[in-house]
């Protein structure tokens, strides 16, 4: 994956450090709930990464999360576990530029 750009509001700058962190330890948390077959922790993770993206500016970390919460109700675990690398992915080939 190459690098991705996401412009972001420079008023989200402290606040943007952290979302990105809590959202890898949602991508070790998803897989740790697909290990053990736990949907209704997948379900509920995946709906809150699918809220949290857009606010914070990043569309991408929606369109995974509603993808984690869509897999984990039809019981794919294997599609759960291509979200979490897709959004582990996401996050080491991420730069921010704060506008």
């Amino acid at each position: 994956m190459s690098r991705v750009v996401v412009h972001i509001d420079r008023d989200l700058s402290d606040l943007v450090p952290g979302f990105l962190a809590r959202k890898r330890e949602d991508a070790a948390a998803m897989m740790r709930a697909a290990e053990a077959g736990d949907y209704g922790t997948l379900v509920s993770i995946g709906h809150k990464i699918k809220g949290e993206g857009g606010s914070y500016g990043f569309g991408a970390i929606t369109d995974i999360g509603a993808a984690v919460e869509q897999a984990a109700r039809a019981c794919d675990l294997t599609a759960v576990r291509q979200c979490a690398q897709r959004l582990v992915e996401f996050l080491d080939n991420l730069e921010i530029v704060y506008d």
